[in-house]
């Protein structure tokens, strides 16, 4: 299994509400510091299949696998919080998932589940997914 080094992620760029699309809370809420990733990692997990691990000021065992709409793209939640704490992707070819493709299905889980961390972690790898695909490539080519 290739994989990359982990990614810091600055907390501090996501903990209020206004600085995350479709968060909308209550004023005087805060964003909780255990909700924010402060670390992303890209794995290489077959021909065609990846992972993309997020890590947290407290870590969780992943328990729950969730299929989604889309054919070989699964979310991977924590045991305690809910917290999305992975995506795996599967394909049959070499092309990495557009984030428009993610960016829907990420928004349809929000909707669903109405969780603050999944709001954050659509924004955080919004802002991301593209060093992402650059770095399927890189691991591809070794």
């Amino acid at each position: 299994m290739k994989r990359t080094r982990w990614k810091d992620i600055d907390p501090l760029k996501y903990d209020e509400p206004e600085e995350v699309p479709g968060l909308s809370l209550d004023a005087g809420s805060f964003v909780s510091p255990y909700d924010v990733p402060d670390g992303i990692r890209l794995l290489l997990t077959g021909e065609h299949g990846y992972q993309i691990k997020l890590r947290y000021l407290a870590d969780e065992e992943e328990v729950e696998q969730q299929e989604t709409d889309l054919p070989g793209i699964q979310f991977g939640f924590g045991q305690n919080s809910s917290r999305l704490v992975s995506l795996e992707v599967t394909t049959t070819t070499t092309e990495f998932p557009s984030w428009e493709k993610i960016e829907r299905l990420l928004s349809g889980l929000t909707d669903h589940e109405k969780r603050i961390n999944h709001f954050i972690v659509q924004t955080v790898l919004r802002d991301i997914w593209s060093q992402l695909a650059r770095e399927v490539q890189e691991l591809e080519a070794d």
